[in-house]
């Protein structure tokens, strides 16, 4: 009976330790802000859904709006830590809102097929959901519709594909990070055919999501169908502003950083971060996601990166300046 105590004791004290090495990650502290985040709820047909939002004290008469959209089985806390509040402290310096709308049952009714969640299979209005926060912000806060923006990580970028490809009049640019486009099988949407400015930030090691295509699933579970390369959905996107294959820019802004741009003048731009060894997660330098997601990016910095793509992007329903 002792021993068999024994044996339980060191089996629990080894999983306490695996856990404590792969899965744990304290959350930072939030910065010290202008203001202070809010939390608000807007019905959507029969729905009630939840949303928090942060509105910095300076800000210009007009603002741009920011939707940062979490991951799958996530919350609207989660993301503001998976991105390390960054984006607070850049509505602070840059002068926008922030946005961060919660899934419903915490996860986003995308174009995957193979997606089971009751998002997806229940056809929640998440296009609804987003369009009515624009209006809404517009109304309260003075935001300027046209500067609408979203970036989601993971499930969260799924949406934002989605809207880039139904809807690329809604907004002004999407970010997805640890996302790719859904192969032709498995795509449940029906694009526009219209261009849009899309940014993508893809790690080459990314145990969910693979840079190169294939199977997306939660470490063996959940399966979500399979996804396009990073390159080719990418690829897809500049095809819609007419681009050729080959980038017009190439950049190494660091040694784990590759940075490939479709730009040109009358055109919108399509970008691809590549961050070799990277993971499934947000990189920026404050929080340490869990180490079974992959490896941060040491030096580069998500969501700046996303808001400077933001920041150069026309506004929405109008064309690029020749």
């Amino acid at each position: 009976m002792k021993k068999l105590v024994r044996v339980s004791v060191v089996v629990l004290g080894l999983f306490a330790c695996l856990y404590a090495y792969f899965a744990y990650a304290p959350r930072p502290n939030p910065p010290t802000l202008s203001a202070t985040l809010q939390h608000d709820h807007i019905q959507v047909g029969a729905l009630d859904r939840q949303y928090s939002y942060y509105v910095p004290k300076q800000r210009p008469a007009n603002p741009p709006l920011l939707f940062v959209l979490h991951g799958s089985l996530q919350t609207t806390d989660d993301i503001r830590a998976y991105t390390g509040y960054e984006f607070e402290r850049l509505a602070d310096a840059q002068g926008f809102v922030v946005v961060y709308p919660q899934g419903f049952e915490n996860n986003w009714n995308d174009c995957r097929k193979a997606a089971d969640y009751p998002a997806r299979t229940q056809n929640i209005d998440d296009k609804g959901f987003i369009a009515a926060l624009i209006q809404r912000f517009a109304a309260q806060q003075h935001t300027d519709s046209s500067r609408a923006f979203l970036t989601g990580y993971s499930s969260g970028g799924h949406l934002g594909f989605r809207l880039a490809l139904e809807q690329p009049d809604l907004l002004a640019g999407v970010a997805a990070v640890s996302a790719s486009l859904p192969t032709g099988d498995n795509l449940a949407c029906q694009s526009s055919g219209q261009p849009v400015s899309v940014l993508v930030v893809n790690g080459t090691d990314d145990p969910i999501n693979p840079f190169n295509g294939g199977q997306v699933t939660l470490f063996g579970l959940g399966n979500r169908g399979t996804v396009r390369s990073s390159a080719d959905t990418v690829a897809y996107f500049a095809g819609l502003s007419g681009y050729p294959a080959q980038a017009t820019a190439q950049q190494e802004p660091s040694a784990n950083v590759r940075f490939q741009q479709w730009q040109a003048a009358g055109k919108h731009e399509v970008a691809l971060y590549a961050l070799a060894g990277g993971g499934h997660l947000v990189p920026q330098p404050i929080y340490r996601a869990p180490r079974l997601l992959g490896h941060n990016t040491e030096g580069f910095n998500a969501p700046e990166a996303i808001w400077a793509f933001f920041a150069r992007q026309p506004r929405a329903g109008t064309p690029p300046s020749p």
